[in-house]
């Protein structure tokens, strides 16, 4: 009989005759740069017992927990297939099977049967995502995670593949750093993202989760203020969705039947109450200028060695690439960035329009990894306007899209040649707007 055991956060195990299938374990500890943390932790030791399959939507570490792999027994990873989308660059496949799993591609919307009476699809979503679907005695259940599906014609391409869902889990509450007085709307536009789910993919049941984390660094802590709570979601589904809202707590089995969510809202309840008295991380690692200094200079080494430099030159003349300000806090210091000259010390003082605020560590994680910039804004660990952000992220974007396998280089425009991907990045950097 088919079922879904809930660990945490995105976290769940299916079971067919033969297989277990574990789903983004991120069960313990902290993850980007000390910014998010679970509601609550539970000892999830013995439902990983005989486990045949994980599979990762994404690389964000909330679902592709470095840390869980290592702990597995190395003895046991042999027996353990690690389910993954396509890649360019193979690392994720590389690092697993470095660590001695077993890895397996899914192609891009191709249907595979993994066991009788189980089959499993996976779609790829702009930048780096994915959705599973478990097909399983004839009933679909759509994973999308914290997929971006805001746009019609890519849930209406989900909904032709996928017909007839039986459970959708999907992300309830924002992701990323949103301004405290945007906060309330951006909650809402969450709600109202799994309405348009349920208008257009129409399932029996919908089960919110990927969002039972809390902002757990002191700088963050403001973003907990307006965060949806699952009891919100619960309500919002019941008011205003045609599928059945199922609320699972850590640890529960649910046997895809009609569900009495009391007990389980009663126990996410407690746990938001309790949210001022959790574990909030203060300190820091300082880097002084001449430090951050060298990091800005390996950081573009970096950049010309893999990417075309007279591509990058022709988007910074078009000032596509533009200088940005730094305020570094811990440090107490103006700086100035650009791809040409690197991070530099200046002598002037900036307001809050015109600069991003934020630590010498965090700062240093742009710089030494390509995920940098992704981290910082799901971290939320700094301060800065809505409009300045886009700077931001124009200015950092190569090391995002090198993250992903994709490079500024003429042999790999076929990379790009992907309109959900095209429609994506031109709304992340709001292209529109400017031009």
């Amino acid at each position: 009989m088919a079922s879904i055991t809930f660990l945490n956060h995105a976290s769940f195990i299916i079971k067919s005759k033969n297989l277990k299938i574990l789903n983004d374990p991120y069960l313990f500890g902290s993850a980007f740069n000390n910014g998010w943390s679970l509601l609550t932790e539970t000892d999830y030791e013995t439902y990983l017992n005989e486990i045949t399959h994980i599979y990762y939507s994404h690389e964000h570490p909330d679902h592709f927990s470095v840390p869980f792999l290592k702990s597995i027994d190395k003895k046991k990873r042999k027996n353990i297939t690690i389910i993954y989308q396509e890649t360019f660059d193979k690392r994720v496949k590389n690092f697993c099977v470095n660590l001695g799993y077993q890895f397996k591609e899914l192609k891009n919307n191709v249907e595979e049967k993994f066991d009788e009476n189980f089959f499993i699809t996976l779609g790829k979503v702009p930048f780096y995502d994915s959705w599973i679907n478990y097909k399983l005695d004839n009933k679909n259940i759509l994973n999308v995670n914290d997929c971006i599906l805001e746009d019609p014609s890519i849930l209406n391409r989900v909904k032709k593949r996928i017909k007839d869902i039986h459970t959708l889990l999907t992300q309830f509450s924002y992701a990323t750093h949103i301004p405290i007085e945007n906060q309330k709307k951006e909650a809402l536009k969450c709600l109202d993202s799994i309405k348009f789910q349920d208008d257009i993919l129409k399932p029996k049941n919908i089960i919110p989760f990927a969002s039972f984390i809390y902002f757990s660094h002191e700088q963050n802590k403001f973003m907990n203020k307006n965060m949806n709570t699952i009891c919100d979601v619960n309500n919002f589904i019941l008011q205003n969705c045609s599928a059945n809202s199922i609320i699972l707590k850590p640890n529960e089995t649910w046997n895809l039947i009609e569900k009495n969510n009391n007990e389980s809202l009663q126990f996410w309840k407690k746990n938001y109450e309790n949210i001022e008295n959790l574990k909030y991380h203060s300190d820091i690692k300082t880097f002084e200028a001449e430090e951050l200094i060298i990091k800005s200079k390996n950081y573009i080494k970096r950049i010309n060695y893999r990417n075309n430099q007279f591509l990058i030159q022709l988007l910074i003349k078009i000032k596509f690439f533009t200088k940005i300000n730094i305020f570094v806090h811990d440090l107490n210091n103006f700086f100035e960035f650009d791809l040409i000259n690197g991070l530099i010390e200046v002598d002037k003082k900036l307001n809050e329009t015109d600069c991003i605020q934020l630590d010498s560590e965090s700062l240093s994680f742009v710089f030494d990894y390509d995920y940098g910039l992704d981290t910082l804004l799901v971290s939320a660990r700094f301060k800065v306007t809505n409009k300045y952000k886009q700077k931001i992220i124009r200015c950092f974007l190569i090391g995002s899209l090198n993250n992903t396998g994709r490079f500024i280089k003429f042999n790999n425009f076929y990379k790009y040649l992907n309109f959900d991907f095209i429609k994506k990045s031109l709304q992340l950097i709001e292209f529109k707007k400017k031009y």
